[in-house]
């Protein structure tokens, strides 16, 4: 049963109330709707429940009723709308270069269908996108905007200018196809952000490869260079028609044993600095919005302490982008949400990987994961949650995929089948319950759990 406060029901709007539970075999969302005024319980319907089960039950509806106003279950769930928190952005998946492979791998009937499941209306609703600038491990090879040859190019004249080489590998077409769904639908116009993996070689210290870094990861004296690097990145893809809201200033820098794909290490103050001294005030004036660390919550205080309590970092800084690999570790995130109010905090990735999977050994563990870790992160102030690939094939051990030239495989939502066809697992319904009843403008509201009769309720779904 979900029961609101008294009083705080009448002004629902854009602040809309979605009581959502993790059960142990199901996961289901109400939408709530106000009660007609004078009624005391049991007159029309509450709303519409959607349930996703272990069992194989896919967003079923199932309608809702009014109960009697003195009715109470063993726990209820209680919620106010005079408690706003942190407004909703939205939700999303990453267009990496191994989506597109596989999303231009499928003929026209089953593109049109992923990009109905993930962006419009009758599907999961997304309206954010990450971007990986330059290749990743989920690309078959590597590759910058500016190789060069592996010559120095301090004045950035050999560019890619038209980002040719995302037009060709399938990226910004799935991208304009994505947002051409969006805008049909009538859906929130797409915020889409980049994550630099490595910048190129002739770059990087000790002309290091763009697979693992040294520490710090810039050659001395590219500083500048690559932060006018990633603002040529912005252009060129706006250039395309992909206007970009935002970037992360490195992906994962705190990975400094990492070996087998593209990496660019930094510590903490080495961000901050970059931040304050070059990628800020390049950007500035831009529109474009810097999102720090994009590394697991694990790190994340030390990180914000560093950008956050520096104050022209901070100037520079949106917020700070986050990632589940080690745990919910609300600590960290409370802390930030504490001490920097005016930060935000955005969930940039997630998935289960080859490495993770024995843990995580079916398509319902790996759905109550995505639900669990999205439900704590929305509770802990995050203002959006964006998944990592949208379309993996099947190549990888335990049905993970790829192509990913560090043989990183991982799941996605939906992954093609060696036919062609497309798989979606039950993780793709999980994320739904949030981003389909969660647009941009949605409030999360105070709520908390109780046991027993609850007082002052102004009604109780049933």
């Amino acid at each position: 049963q979900a029961r609101g406060v008294e009083g705080g029901m009448t002004r629902m709007r854009t602040e809309l109330a979605l009581v959502l539970w993790l059960l142990v075999q199901g996961v289901a969302a109400l939408p709530h709707r106000v009660r007609a005024e004078g009624g005391e319980g049991g007159d029309g319907p509450a709303g519409t429940m959607w349930t996703t089960s272990a069992e194989g039950a896919a967003m079923e509806e199932q309608p809702l009723s009014w109960g009697k106003a003195g009715a109470y279950a063993d726990l209820n769930l209680v919620f106010s709308l005079e408690g706003k928190l942190q407004e909703i952005l939205g939700f999303g998946g990453a267009f990496t270069e191994a989506s597109a492979v596989n999303y231009w791998g499928l003929g026209k009937v089953d593109r049109l269908r992923v990009m109905e499941l993930y962006f419009g209306q009758e599907g999961n609703r997304y309206n954010m996108g990450r971007i990986p600038i330059n290749s990743c491990d989920f690309s078959p090879a590597s590759y910058s905007f500016d190789d060069n040859g592996g010559e120095p190019d301090l004045l950035l004249e050999h560019f890619d200018t038209k980002a040719s080489v995302d037009v060709k590998n399938g990226m910004i077409p799935m991208i304009i196809d994505a947002m051409t769904t969006v805008k049909n639908s009538g859906g929130d116009e797409m915020m889409l952000f980049g994550s630099p993996w490595s910048p190129p070689t002739w770059m990087k210290a000790n002309n290091h490869s763009m697979v693992g870094s040294d520490l710090p990861c810039l050659a001395e004296g590219m500083d500048q260079v690559w932060a006018d690097y990633l603002l040529l990145w912005v252009k060129a893809y706006g250039a395309q028609g992909v206007p970009i809201w935002g970037i992360t200033a490195q992906n994962e820098p705190g990975f400094v044993d990492n070996v087998e794909w593209e990496a660019c290490s930094f510590t903490a103050p080495q961000q901050a600095a970059f931040i304050r001294d070059h990628l800020g005030p390049t950007l500035n004036g831009s529109g474009v919005k810097i999102i720090a660390f994009d590394d697991d919550k694990s790190a994340l205080k030390e990180w914000a302490d560093a950008v956050l309590a520096d104050p022209l970092a901070a100037s520079y800084t949106w917020g700070m982008g986050l990632h589940w690999y080690f745990g919910d570790l609300t600590d960290n995130m409370r802390y930030v949400r504490d001490a920097y109010p005016s930060a935000h905090m955005l969930a940039t990735e997630g998935c289960t990987c080859v490495y993770d999977q024995r843990e995580f050994n079916t398509s319902w563990r790996r759905a109550q994961r995505y639900a669990h870790d999205a439900i704590s992160d929305l509770n802990t102030g995050v203002v959006g949650w964006v998944d990592w690939n949208l379309l993996l094939d099947i190549s990888g051990p335990g049905g993970t995929g790829g192509p990913n030239h560090a043989n990183n495989t991982c799941f996605a939502h939906i992954h093609v089948a060696a036919n062609k066809s497309l798989v979606v697992h039950q993780s793709y319904y999980t994320m739904g319950h949030l981003s389909r009843f969660l647009p941009r403008g949605s409030r999360v509201v105070t709520h908390s759990l109780i046991k027993g009769s609850v007082q002052g309720i102004e009604g109780v779904v049933a």
